[in-house]
């Protein structure tokens, strides 16, 4: 299992999360919407076919994505303060 460029219903899927994180941004802390999103992630790696794929590949998979997060996430944030972070 390898990581793919995001293709455009991946975009469009981030998108409706993000919509729904600013809608009850005002509600919860970051820290209260971080433990939900891991708890969820938890229910969907407990959801995939394993006779498709390994525990460790869907672990590593997991783990990529979380890095590649991160570097986007610290990307943006070096952009747009004009790399003043």
């Amino acid at each position: 299992m390898s990581i793919q460029q995001s293709a455009a219903k991946h975009e469009t899927f981030y998108q409706e999360i993000i919509r729904l994180l600013n809608k009850h941004a005002g509600h919860l802390d970051a820290i209260e919407m971080l433990a939900i999103a891991a708890n969820m992630v938890g229910k969907m790696i407990a959801m995939q076919d394993q006779r498709k794929y390994q525990s460790v590949e869907i672990m590593n998979l997991v783990a990529r994505n979380i890095e590649e997060g991160n570097r986007q996430a610290i990307a943006e944030l070096l952009f747009s303060s004009g790399g003043k972070a």
